[in-house]
């Protein structure tokens, strides 16, 4: 049997199609998302923490991140985070996620 070869590769081409592919399941079937009903969330609170940065509501600090630094307006503490206004955005940073704050130089 002479067949053609391309360039001289003997497997540039098959010489049989492809099988075709069939799928076992239904396209169309989606599983029901369950959630889970007794979840219980936690997050670390330190008290003492929360409460100096509450005495800093409206003040301009410095919160230095283990990311990087944000100079704002310290605008609520919450349970898990704080809201900082920098240049009229709202930033809400994680508790767990500050080094340490402090209250900016006024220029």
């Amino acid at each position: 049997m002479n067949r053609l070869v391309y360039y001289g590769y003997p497997q540039a081409y098959a010489s049989f199609p492809a099988p075709q592919y069939y799928r076992n399941e239904d396209v169309q079937h989606k599983e029901n998302l369950v959630l889970p009903k007794n979840v219980m969330y936690t997050t670390a609170v330190e008290p003492k923490f929360t409460e100096r940065l509450m005495e800093h509501i409206g003040v301009m600090i410095v919160i230095t991140t283990t990311v990087g630094k944000l100079v704002g307006t310290l605008d609520g503490v919450f349970i898990d985070h704080v809201a900082l206004v920098v240049h009229g955005k709202k930033h809400h940073i994680r508790l767990g996620e500050i080094v340490y704050f402090e209250i900016a130089e006024k220029k």
